[in-house]
């Protein structure tokens, strides 16, 4: 695929976002590049929806660019990063590249236990540490990563995947407090989003009625908080913000 370079120059530098060419990954990229920076939208399977959204953003005037990699494969997370920081500083990670497979726990394997941990959890712990050596060493940058769900009771089904997404919430708060002060690391918990598929139309209206802003929210809710914390004040760090829609305070 065809990986255009990104024009001109831009004070805000690079985000580079994990993830960024299918659903929140997409509406993050686009809000990201809305906002003045240039987009690194990394993809491994989704080629034509790559190229989508780096055509939408330069046909909004924005500036993007489309780079395959495997995060889960250490090599390519290098690779990555250094394509991205040829474009320019990465002053903004995205870690947002995740698997959500349903399988009863009774029926694991360490195939799958080990997929989720190296999507959800490996991958935005080595990206973090390449990235946020070089900003350490700029004195500056953003590392937000898309946390686990709220909202949504925690289900043995999903096991795999809870476990890996808690340990990225640790991963958030070490991250933190190793970076500071220079650089800001905060996650965000996604409510009710995108529900799984096959949620048929009762569990839906189940999950509705426990969100006190009385309705799910949408990949653009998520995008407008991440374009918050890559530009919020620098005493924003080490925290995970629901984005829920109220679930959280009202289940405290």
């Amino acid at each position: 695929m065809h990986e255009p370079e990104l024009a001109g120059d831009s004070e805000k530098g690079v985000a580079l976002v994990t993830g960024g060419a299918v659903r929140v990954g997409r509406a993050i990229s686009e809000a990201l590049a809305a906002t003045g920076y240039h987009v690194v939208v990394n993809y491994y399977e989704s080629a034509r929806a790559a190229t989508e959204v780096v055509e939408t953003i330069q046909g909004r005037g924005g500036s993007a660019a489309a780079v395959r990699a495997d995060v889960t494969d250490a090599d390519a997370c290098r690779r990555l990063v250094d394509r991205a920081g040829e474009l320019g500083p990465v002053t903004v990670l995205v870690n947002n590249a995740a698997l959500f497979e349903r399988r009863a726990f009774l029926d694991l394997d360490d195939d799958i236990w080990q997929r989720h941990l190296r999507l959800n959890l490996e991958a935005p712990y080595r990206l973090s540490l390449l990235v946020g050596r070089q900003m350490w060493s700029r004195g500056h940058g953003r590392i937000v990563n898309i946390c686990g769900t709220v909202g949504i009771e925690p289900r043995g089904d999903y096991g795999p995947y809870c476990v890996a997404k808690r340990g990225l919430d640790e991963l958030t708060r070490c991250c933190a407090e190793a970076l500071a002060p220079r650089v800001q690391v905060n996650g965000i918990a996604p409510g009710a989003i995108l529900l799984p598929s096959g949620t048929d139309a009762a569990e839906q209206q189940r999950i509705l009625g426990r969100v006190p802003a009385g309705r799910i929210g949408s990949p653009e809710d998520i995008a407008a908080v991440v374009c918050f914390l890559a530009t919020a004040p620098d005493y924003v760090t080490g925290t995970v913000l629901p984005v829920d829609g109220g679930v959280s305070v009202h289940d405290s």
